[in-house]
């Protein structure tokens, strides 16, 4: 994949006459959303780590109506990761179990409130976790079920694909799961995982639903 962490970010964040949620006719220079993380006995439970919790700033210049405005999208990234052993395939354990959560701001357009990632492909997705893994290939759904994401039930997404673990060199079959963005106060919550399957197995499903049935978000 070509996309970066930072890339997808940047991209449609912040589209058209944007505004924050729920201030319709009020056209504002920031937008800023709250941090979404994993709570600290979920990641005692599963063994997960945090590697990151980032605020990412995006400036979009846009135009509306002849009025042209830079708008400055804040954003939150949170990673975190589990070190799982690949012997089958060679590997000694390394850090290849990973769960991102991403909220971006809700943007209105003339009182409608739209998600600006909502179209975002699964590559685009994943690009989150660009950092850890690359070049997704052979893309494949093969499932979805429920989840409870701050409070609202969400389709996650399972599929099956072919990546490069970075920090090996090598290249893995994974699942990756992603969830729909969830909407939370002014914020769209976006939850995404990705981890090795070995010969068709599996064990971080269970680990993977614990962490995001925990998310805190403001």
């Amino acid at each position: 994949m070509a996309l970066t962490r930072r890339r997808l970010l940047a991209t449609g964040m912040t589209a058209g006459t944007a505004t924050v949620a729920g201030c319709a006719g009020v056209l504002e220079d920031e937008l800023a959303s709250e941090a979404a993380t994993v709570a600290p006995a979920a990641l005692e439970e599963t063994g997960y780590e945090e590697r990151t919790v980032e605020d990412v700033p995006v400036e979009r210049t846009v135009s509306r109506f002849g009025i042209e405005r830079t708008i400055e999208a804040r954003n939150w990234y949170a990673e975190y990761d589990r070190s799982i052993s690949l012997a089958a395939v060679g590997l000694t354990r390394v850090q290849a179990a990973v769960v991102a959560v991403l909220s971006t701001p809700q943007v209105s357009v003339l009182g409608k409130t739209f998600n600006p990632v909502g179209d975002y492909s699964t590559d685009e997705l994943v690009a989150l976790l660009q950092d850890r893994y690359d070049r997704l290939e052979n893309v494949e759904r093969v499932g979805s079920e429920s989840v409870s994401v701050l409070g609202t039930e969400t389709t996650l997404a399972r599929y099956e694909a072919r990546a490069r673990l970075v920090s090996a060199g090598a290249s893995l079959e994974v699942f990756l799961l992603v969830g729909e963005p969830v909407t939370h106060g002014d914020d769209f919550v976006i939850p995404v995982a990705v981890f090795p399957r070995v010969h068709g197995f599996e064990t971080e499903s269970g680990a993977v639903r614990t962490m995001l049935e925990s998310l805190e978000h403001a």
